[in-house]
């Protein structure tokens, strides 16, 4: 299992968010992730290899397990089942 917390976006030339560039992630559910990759390569391990993510958030001075995270038209992370066409892992922390 791979767990994210925390994502990156990139920007406009006005510091407008577009969509996720990068995720931070772990396969340590106790410690916070520090391993970085960008987004089609995440994509690409859900995809390609099968592997299994969920994002996590630190609450209350422990891990909380947060929901199962998916692929939509090959190009966008998110964690709910609809196929809304955009990037949904807002609620994580940016780093």
């Amino acid at each position: 299992m791979v767990y994210i917390d925390a994502v990156r976006y990139a920007t406009n030339c006005y510091g407008n968010k577009l969509y996720i560039s990068h995720v931070k992630w772990t396969n340590d559910f106790s410690t916070q992730a520090f391993k970085t990759c960008d987004k089609q390569s995440m994509i690409d391990f859900i995809e390609k290899q099968h592997g299994q993510v969920q994002t996590k958030y630190y609450r209350n001075g422990r891990w909380v397990v947060g929901e199962d995270v998916r692929v939509v038209d090959g190009q966008y992370l998110r964690t709910d089942a609809n196929n809304i066409k955009a990037d949904n892992l807002e609620n994580l922390p940016e780093f």
